[in-house]
């Protein structure tokens, strides 16, 4: 005789039952649209949200042909991937759905158990889905920059003149990364939503520099 599965948060019940996710006891396999794993989707929520862990079942329970579990291993490597990479949760979820169609999560799986008892199943997992990612932004990125053509430099901003000037470790007076960070601001609102991310990544900018220069000018304008 089967034993019963426990009893679940009434959260991960809640969102188990949107997607039509079965809980089964642990000593159970999990079947495709089931998972044993009630206690990993509740620290989901308690530690990002309930949002956030919609996302994550959402993947796994919408994704086409991944023959991927909904177990510790995926549910927390997936986490990780959306809070390592926030700006491909910025677009459309049918967007993010494309995106994780490319993605071989079974097969990935499978690699991440070779590592069994050496690295953590999740970490590993993590880091082939952040590395698959990767590629395809860069490559999309690539794509964008080609069919743009080159930046003409006459008419350009200070930003895209000198890029490499702005790079970690350049020494910058307040007032310059005031104006950079007005230049940043400025690019952010053109772009369309959830772009800004990659092109800050792919124009060289220090990440921690360009979030501090938009911080003063921000602070300057609700000054003026």
């Amino acid at each position: 005789m089967l034993a019963r599965p426990p009893a679940a948060d009434p959260r991960v019940k809640s969102l188990c039952s949107e997607f039509d996710i079965e809980i089964i006891p642990a000593n159970v396999y999990p079947l495709p649209g089931q998972t044993r794993a009630p206690a990993t989707i509740r620290r989901l929520i308690d530690k990002h949200g309930a949002e956030h862990a919609r996302l994550v079942l959402c993947i796994l329970a919408e994704g086409k042909g991944n023959d991927a579990l909904i177990d510790e291993t995926s549910l927390s490597a997936i986490s990780d991937l959306l809070l390592a990479c926030p700006d491909v949760v910025e677009g459309s979820t049918s967007d993010l759905l494309d995106l994780f169609d490319t993605v071989p999560l079974g097969p990935y799986m499978a690699i991440a158990n070779e590592l069994r008892g050496v690295v953590h199943q999740g970490h590993a997992l993590a880091g082939m889905l952040y590395l698959h990612v990767r590629r395809l932004r860069e490559g999309s990125l690539a794509a964008k920059e080609a069919s743009r053509g080159k930046v003409d430099h006459a008419n350009a901003s200070e930003i895209e003149k000198g890029r490499a000037a702005f790079r970690k470790g350049a020494h910058r007076t307040v007032k310059e990364k005031t104006e950079i960070g007005r230049q940043l601001l400025a690019k952010k609102a053109a772009l369309p939503r959830g772009h800004f991310g990659p092109w800050l990544q792919e124009s060289g900018l220090s990440s921690h520099m360009a979030h501090q220069c938009m911080a003063l000018a921000r602070s300057r304008l609700a000054a003026c």
